[in-house]
């Protein structure tokens, strides 16, 4: 059924829906139904722990320190000496390429110790490498070339962490490039961990970003990628390092939970970034990486996991014979690693901490994952002179512990140039909140507190378009996240095609239990509703709202054409202004996951907060037209 057909079957069903209340319920009951039954059925090669990993990120929200570390300190008097280890194999034609992003840091080199670690190149790689060395080595602390058997990539590291004595040592691949700033901005945020909880920092890799979820307001995650991550010596000491028993892929993984394990976070560091050429095009298999990581989970699962996962990651890993081969060779390498596997099994069925921690487990992946694996960072963007964009957020009193959160969030932004506008319904409760926050944003974050007369939703956003000074604007609710990257993936779209007036991208809907005092909260399912899905159209746009409100930017003359929200609206009136801001003019739908929004679990209170969105549907639409009937005339 084309969506042309579904607008005509809903048109009929509206004014039914709407009369009768306990159509909403047993909608909603069935929404809810369909999602725990798609949760169990999942239950095979989907952890019980998933969730609860979740929630355990989510919880982190509420720890001071846990904000803190994720904002860098200022620029040091002195930076500490690190530690950096490359594992070389036939990488010669990566070698020039990384050493002159390495060289043209603004780290102090003499702050570095170099290691190579090469694991029986057959190729140039070493001879090169010694050759780039002999002219540059007297630049940094020290340098030093290991040669050695190839025992994989997490041996291959050890082999230089035993070698270093730095308190923090990057581990890295040769296949990536350095951008300017990226060992200082790591090594910055990482001296912003003063209790010494933290394990690992990870860099963020263009152009195609590691798609795993991490927590927007803490920027903790599960697992680290070690293409390129900064790990605190210490940790990695008390915990044994790699498992010299993994080859490659899944290394980082297991030291990641081994590190959790044994009570330590996880960061990823969005702010640093480097350029990563791991695949050549989107979406490609490399054969090791098909073996590696299969035989790798499996270890994980029966290290980590409870007896369910062990029994489905042996079931799935057999499967796998019986499936299509991606690549020729593929079963045999899959039955090489069996027999590995059975070999060490015992091995892996001891090795972790005693701290309590969750272990996702998603099939042959671990996290929950993002829309947009090979949506390309605009690489060639990057350095755009910064574009002010304003963000606006309308909140209330007690509100307080959501609007810190999103707040936080806008910090953590990788795009430098933001405005934030917090504007208070009624009063000034939260002024002295928004203060706090603003005394830790960056340099490039500027902050503005906004009371407003108490007259809703709709004038409060208004109040805050009209002091906007950006050339976009977007909107952000108290209680919705942004992942790092929203708004440098809007506005680099925005800036590469002139014709566009917005662009709007994915988000996760979260269904959230908040506490009656609004202190606390249970985020209980994440979901990407498919409507969401949806290349700009229209016609589509005026049947129902397929943008979330803090999804989208927009440029600044779509309001000073149209105006704000119709201050008669409270509900619907985002889709209101869309309406009006869509006619006529291109948006833009980027597939990637860049926000989150909360809608409540509670389905008493969904069936009620559904009938007011329908009850509001006939006069939003209504007022859209009018309006643009007027400013037409």
């Amino acid at each position: 059924m084309s969506w042309l057909d579904k607008k005509k079957f809903r048109s009929l069903l509206r004014p039914i829906y709407l009369r009768f209340g306990i159509l909403r319920i047993v909608r909603q009951k069935y929404l809810r139904w369909h999602i725990s039954v798609s949760s169990k059925l999942h239950v095979l090669w989907n952890s019980v722990d998933n969730l609860p990993a979740l929630q355990e990120l989510s919880n982190r929200r509420f720890n001071r320190d846990a904000l803190l570390s994720a904002i860098a300190v200022a620029r040091p008097d002195e930076y500490p000496e690190i530690d950096i280890s490359v594992v070389s194999y036939n990488s010669s034609r990566w070698i020039k390429a990384f050493f002159a992003s390495l060289l043209g840091q603004n780290y102090p080199l003499v702050k570095i110790h170099f290691f190579v670690v090469d694991n029986e190149s057959q190729d140039d790689t070493v001879s090169q490498i010694e050759l780039l060395l002999a002219e540059v080595r007297s630049r940094f602390a020290s340098v030093r070339i290991i040669q050695q058997k190839n025992l994989g990539f997490g041996a291959g590291h050890d082999r230089a962490f035993m070698c270093g004595t730095s308190e923090y040592c990057l581990v890295t691949n040769l296949d990536l490039e350095f951008l300017p700033n990226s060992l200082c901005d790591v090594v910055r945020v990482a001296l912003s961990d003063d209790a010494g909880v933290v394990a690992s920092w990870e860099l963020r890799q263009i152009p195609y970003e590691h798609p795993k979820y991490y927590d927007p307001v803490t920027l903790e995650t599960h697992w680290s990628s070690h293409a390129c991550t900064l790990i605190r010596r210490s940790a990695y000491v008390k915990v044994g390092g790699y498992d010299p028993h993994i080859f490659m892929y899944a290394e980082d993984v297991e030291l990641s939970y081994r590190f959790r394990s044994y009570g330590y976070v996880l960061k990823y560091v969005p702010c640093a970034t480097v350029s990563h050429f791991t695949y050549g095009i989107a979406g490609q298999i490399k054969p090791l990486q098909f073996s590696g990581s299969s035989i790798g989970n499996l270890y994980i699962r029966f290290r980590y996991g409870n007896m369910l996962d062990r029994f489905s990651g042996a079931v799935f890993y057999c499967a796998r014979f019986f499936l299509p081969s991606p690549f020729v060779g593929a079963k045999s390498l899959l039955l090489k690693s069996a027999w590995s596997f059975c070999f060490h099994l015992p091995h892996f069925l001891s090795g972790k901490g005693d701290r309590p921690a969750y272990y996702p487990l998603r099939g042959f992946d671990y996290e929950m994952t993002r829309d947009g694996a090979f949506y390309e960072v605009q690489v060639s963007a990057i350095d755009v002179e910064p574009v002010l964009v304003t963000i606006i957020t309308r909140t209330y009193k007690g509100r307080g512990v959501f609007l810190e959160q999103a707040m936080q969030s806008v910090l953590n932004q990788t795009y430098g140039a933001i405005e934030l506008l917090v504007v208070e319904d009624g009063g000034e409760s939260l002024q002295e909140l928004v203060a706090s926050v603003a005394e830790r944003a960056p340099s490039g974050c500027k902050i503005r507190f906004l009371s407003n007369p108490k007259l809703g939703r709709s004038a409060a956003g208004n109040a805050g378009l009209a002091a906007a000074a950006g050339s976009f604007l977007m909107f952000l609710d108290d209680d919705d996240l942004l992942f790092s990257d929203h708004v440098e993936t809007l506005v680099m779209k925005l800036l590469l095609d002139e014709t566009l007036s917005a662009a709007y991208s994915l988000s996760i809907e979260v269904q959230t239990k908040i506490d009656s005092a609004m202190d606390s909260y249970v985020e209980e399912t994440f979901h990407t509703p498919s409507l969401f899905r949806q290349e700009w159209d229209y016609e589509v746009l005026l049947d129902h709202n397929f943008i979330p409100i803090q999804a989208i930017l927009f440029k600044r003359e779509l309001y000073e054409r149209h105006g704000g929200f119709d201050p008669a609206l409270e509900q619907l009136e985002d889709w209101n202004l869309w309406l009006r801001y869509g006619h006529g003019n291109r948006f833009v739908y980027i597939p990637k996951t860049t926000s989150l929004f909360r809608s409540p679990a509670d389905q008493d209170v969904r069936s009620l907060r559904h009938g007011l969105l329908h009850q509001a549907y006939d006069e939003a639409k209504y007022r859209a037209a009018a309006s643009l009937a007027t400013l037409n005339t």
